[in-house]
């Protein structure tokens, strides 16, 4: 699959009504910035796109979250799956040598958002 581009692998799905993700949405024909549609009549350069996430990546993951357009991934996360959302804010301590570190309660994403947002202005993070 090293060679195949997104829309080989959105036409390889539709056309064997694959399963997938429901964090996807569903794979229709248009733009994200424009309508969309269940169906075309030709192949005249409408490229498939998903209705839900474009990419998923590690549901616990900060790179770039700073980056998120409209809904951030964090707020996405807990409409979509609290009780992840739950263990990645939640938990954390600081270590005897005063590094934030995970605890056992979750990952103490929270604490590491606050700081951000503190730091960068509200909403850096969301």
């Amino acid at each position: 699959m090293s060679f195949w581009t997104e829309q080989d692998v959105l036409k390889y799905i539709k056309a064997h009504g694959l399963p997938i993700a429901s964090v996807y949405g569903d794979i229709v024909y248009g733009s994200r910035d424009s309508e969309q549609y269940d169906t075309t009549l030709c192949d005249c350069g409408v490229k498939l796109c998903t209705t839900g996430c474009q990419r998923t990546g590690c549901i616990f993951c900060g790179f770039g979250a700073h980056l998120d357009k409209g809904e951030g991934r964090f707020q996405r996360l807990k409409r979509t799956h609290l009780k992840q959302y739950d263990y990645c804010m939640g938990g954390g301590a600081y270590d005897i040598d005063g590094f934030w570190k995970p605890t056992k309660e979750g990952l103490g994403m929270a604490h590491c958002i606050e700081e951000l947002n503190r730091l960068y202005g509200k909403d850096f993070i969301r």
